[in-house]
């Protein structure tokens, strides 16, 4: 049995792993992971979603925020 960073082999099936970020289950094939069908929590199923879709939160910090105005003085050719 292989070991890879960030997943979990299973304790008693050979080539499925544990994935240690979301405790969902993967068989391995090849040089990558399919996931194998599983009941997942509310939780789980809004993150997976949100993965496969590109959204990207917004935090309060990021919310409204524009770029500050530049100091722009005018040199000796404008005036």
């Amino acid at each position: 049995m292989e070991n890879y960073e960030g997943w979990d082999p299973h304790p008693s099936r050979k080539n499925i792993y544990k994935n240690q970020k979301t405790g969902l289950l993967y068989k391995s094939v090849g040089k990558h992971f399919e996931m194998i069908p599983q009941k997942m929590t509310e939780h789980q199923e809004i993150e997976d979603f949100r993965k496969a879709i590109g959204v990207v939160a917004m935090t309060s910090r990021s919310r409204g925020r524009v770029a500050p105005p530049s100091d722009q003085t005018p040199d000796a050719s404008h005036t």
